[in-house]
């Protein structure tokens, strides 16, 4: 439990509830960190946490234990993947949503985290029966490994709303990253010819050509717009298809004004990174060229599913992502080791084994 952002994290037993109208109680199996947990719990990120005291905790994989009235397509058993991202089911032109144990991102999520205001560092949660993804047919993969999926949900999301097609080529910005590394991965499973991957580690983008067999080529950016946009149009070999942006924190915009520029005409930029500076659109450039830029925020459902349903054929390689895996009982171990993640790694925490809660 998070009292206030700022504190400690405190471990309480809590009373087992019973779920609520189309509402499930989950079992946590496995719970994926994000890299900035340590800093969320300790406030220094500018979001809008939950009331207090709550549960942090994202994304899972759990086994449900209950259904309240109106569940119909889950049972006691299944395994399930919590995804965080709950948008109102309200036929209105803008729903309200949240990000579950996390933050609310629209300006009516207080009565969403008001309802549901904890996530999935639990023993057993609940959550809206909307928001748990059936993961069927998977039962023979190990919890930690399955987790990997939220890796994967963000970019997959970001790379279906740029229309990624089949043979098409693909630049990536943020290649090195937690989950610019995943977009890699993904636009491979959804068939692109060619992904140029961009980053500052080299050891991180190798770690991808190898994944995939002459379909990635790594550039390594210098921090100069002119040259990383030559550079990476060269490697393209005339222009791309699509840009993905998953830049994180950059400072300056000069990566992702090269991304843009390495696209051929009528290419689109899809945004999905954290950015701290505003990114100055050449007009002229984005007329003359016929330019597409796509700001995109997670993912929608189907994406989710259709994720699911590539990692059940073996298309998704999760076992490509480098997993470190901590019981329950050594969450503030994780905390920091998901402090030092990048590229292809992923930190979890496993509450499967008999010791796994203390």
């Amino acid at each position: 439990m998070l009292d206030e952002p700022g504190k400690p994290l405190a471990l309480r037993d809590a009373t087992q509830p019973q779920p609520r109208r189309n509402a499930v109680l989950v079992r946590m199996e496995a719970v994926p960190l994000l890299s900035y947990t340590r800093e969320y719990v300790e406030g220094k990120l500018h979001y809008a946490y939950p009331p207090r005291p709550f549960s942090p905790g994202t994304n899972g994989v759990g086994r449900v234990v209950a259904v309240g009235e109106g569940v119909v397509a889950f049972r006691a058993g299944q395994r399930v993947a919590v995804n965080p991202y709950w948008i109102a089911d309200e036929t209105v032109r803008e729903p309200a949503q949240a990000l579950l144990g996390l933050t609310a991102i629209s300006a009516d999520s207080g009565a969403l985290l008001a309802e549901f205001p904890h996530g999935t560092l639990r023993e057993v949660a609940e959550f809206p029966a909307s928001t748990l993804i059936a993961l069927d047919g998977l039962d023979e993969i190990d919890a930690a490994r399955l987790a990997v999926l939220a890796k994967f949900a963000v970019p997959f999301g970001g790379l279906r709303r740029g229309r990624l097609s089949a043979g098409e080529t693909v630049v990536v910005n943020g290649a090195s990253g937690y989950f610019g590394s995943a977009a890699v991965l993904a636009a491979l499973a959804l068939g692109a010819s060619k992904i140029v991957a961009l980053g500052r580690r080299p050891e991180r983008l190798q770690a991808l050509v190898e994944q995939g067999r002459g379909r990635v080529v790594p550039v390594v950016l210098s921090g100069d717009t002119a040259q990383d946009t030559a550079a990476t149009r060269a490697a393209t070999g005339g222009g791309a298809d699509l840009a993905y942006d998953m830049v994180g924190q950059a400072t300056d915009a000069n990566a992702t004004l090269a991304a843009l520029r390495s696209l051929r005409r009528g290419g689109r930029l899809v945004l999905m990174g954290s950015m701290q500076v505003d990114l100055p659109i050449p007009y002229s450039e984005m007329l003359l060229n016929n330019w597409e830029l796509i700001g995109h925020f997670m993912y929608t459902r189907a994406d989710y599913l259709a994720l699911v349903s590539l990692a059940t054929s073996r298309q998704i390689p999760l076992e490509a992502v480098e997993l470190k895996s901590y019981p329950f009982a050594e969450l503030e171990a994780a905390i920091d080791a998901a402090g030092c993640m990048s590229g292809l790694q992923c930190t979890v925490v496993d509450g499967t084994s008999p010791q796994a809660w203390g």
